[in-house]
């Protein structure tokens, strides 16, 4: 039994500050809230962790990222559009899953997440379901929550349909024809999928940190019949379906190609939302697009920074808002400062949001709802979001000196000057299922130096491959350039 004890705390985003408060944690669990003094004399036993005057919130949801532990920067990718930016991992070797997983856990960790949705995601190394193992011992290692989507993909992994192709690989070098033939599987077929997930979900059945959901890697990357069975199989077994939607410009282009009455009526019309779904991006969505996610219960995870990095540009948040759309908000692993500071990627997304919020909502309340109940929502998490007895422990401390500085007038809600102002250096303390796994700077259970080299290490192996590789990497890149920068396909 713990007593923690802090200056405030703010239990969800609707709720009232506390002063003076503190939350008792049992067997993983928040067993009650009240003043201090209060507790201490009803659990004259407890231990105790006087945290001062810091500000106790839920534990924020990264909601889309990849367990990409070192940016795209550090690997020495450019920014760039999406289609050539992905076509460039073709000159690179496959990394230790396990070593960026667990940098990229950490991270998140120190930045005050406690959950995180990981998407699907393949560095194509031949071998799929090692690569999946890797992440979920690396989320096992470091005690972050983790609902792991199982990706899959059966098309598009050059170009998106319908475009021909074979008319696209025939422009090419031989060397670049060449690497495209060497490319090795991404994804398990259809049939393996499902036996992974079954599997998966036996050996794992009561974990106290990890879930799974299915990963469909997007409309334009999956066939219609996949799409049909992935979904049966997640509402059997009361899974969610996570992927990415009209992140791009292409990617519209080909939505309005593939399915013109809109992505999502398509969608519904094979049986995908019997499953709960949540989906990234949503940038460019259409109205009709939106009112079918607002009708549908669809949880969006916004990631605006990745979306200004690779050229989709600003998601429409101001829309979303209007339409009651449930907005939950991830890094994607490419945040706008390249770190994975969740906090300042809420404030991004809150100043592409200043008029489609209802008048009672603020900023801060709408930004903590992102981060915590919409996260729990689009990471299919139960009993997490909040701070209430009877829920996961799951929680965290920021100091709230430099969210103060010199001077905060009396008459500024706490909430609202956290979310604008507050770092995720500020986070002194997180907490996951009870445990304190990161506190004033060090990690008691990890070894972060360690886990850094190792991340180095893979890094220089994944360069390994030859020069006349790399070329032909970018040779693809810059055909996908000028292919989906043509006049806009109708």
């Amino acid at each position: 039994m713990l007593i923690i004890e802090a200056g405030h705390l703010i239990a969800h985003a609707a709720a009232p500050q506390q002063s003076g408060a503190a939350v008792v944690v049992i067997d993983g669990l928040v067993h009650a809230i009240g003043p201090r003094a209060e507790l201490r004399a009803h659990y004259p036993l407890a231990r105790r962790l006087d945290l001062g005057g810091s500000l106790l919130l839920p534990g924020l949801i990264n909601a889309h990222q990849h367990g990409r532990g070192l940016s795209q920067i550090q690997l020495g990718y450019p920014d760039d559009q999406l289609e050539p930016w992905i076509a460039r991992r073709r000159g690179r070797g496959a990394p230790d899953t396990y070593a960026l997983t667990r940098l990229a856990a950490l991270r998140m960790l120190a930045n005050g997440v406690t959950a995180t949705l990981h998407a699907n995601y393949s560095y194509a190394s031949g071998d799929y379901e090692a690569e999946l193992r890797a992440a979920i011992r690396a989320y096992a290692d470091t005690g972050l929550r983790a609902t792991i989507a199982i990706g899959y993909a059966d098309r598009g992994a050059l170009i998106y349909p319908p475009d021909d192709e074979a008319a696209f690989v025939s422009m090419l070098s031989a060397k670049a024809r060449e690497l495209i033939r060497a490319g090795r599987p991404a994804y398990l077929p259809l049939t393996e999928t499902l036996d992974l997930m079954a599997r998966l979900c036996a050996e794992y059945a009561g974990h106290p940190t990890l879930s799974f959901a299915y990963g469909p890697a997007g409309p334009q990357w999956v066939s219609d019949e996949a799409w049909r069975v992935l979904a049966g199989d997640a509402a059997r077994r009361g899974l969610g379906l996570h992927f990415h939607l009209l992140e791009s410009p292409a990617q519209a282009a080909c939505a309005r190609q593939l399915y013109p009455s809109g992505v999502l009526a398509h969608l519904e019309r094979l049986g995908v939302f019997q499953a709960a779904a949540s989906a990234a991006h949503f940038v460019h969505a259409t109205e009709r697009d939106i009112a079918d996610a607002a009708r549908l219960g669809i949880a969006i995870v916004t990631n605006p920074g990745s979306n200004m990095r690779l050229g989709n540009g600003p998601p429409p948040l101001d829309a979303l808002h209007r339409a009651g759309v449930c907005i939950a908000i991830g890094s994607d692993n490419c945040t706008l400062q390249d770190d994975e500071d969740l906090l300042a990627e809420l404030r991004l997304a809150d100043a592409l949001t200043r008029r489609g919020r209802a008048d009672d909502v603020t900023g801060g309340m709408w930004m903590l709802d992102a981060a915590t109940g919409a996260g729990t929502q689009a990471a299919f998490l139960n009993g997490a979001g909040a701070i209430a007895p009877g829920m996961k422990a799951d929680l965290i401390a920021l100091d709230l000196d430099p969210t103060q500085g010199a001077f905060l007038d009396p008459d500024m809600g706490l909430l609202d000057a956290t979310m604008a102002r507050a770092k995720g250096r500020d986070v002194t303390l997180t907490m996951v299922a009870g445990r304190i796994l990161y506190h004033q700077a060090k990690f008691p259970g990890a070894d972060l130096a360690q886990a850094r080299r190792a991340a180095c290490r893979t890094a220089y192996a994944s360069r390994s491959v030859g020069p006349d590789t790399q070329a032909a990497a970018e040779e693809i890149a810059e055909a996908l350039r000028r292919h989906y920068t043509q006049p806009v396909r109708t």
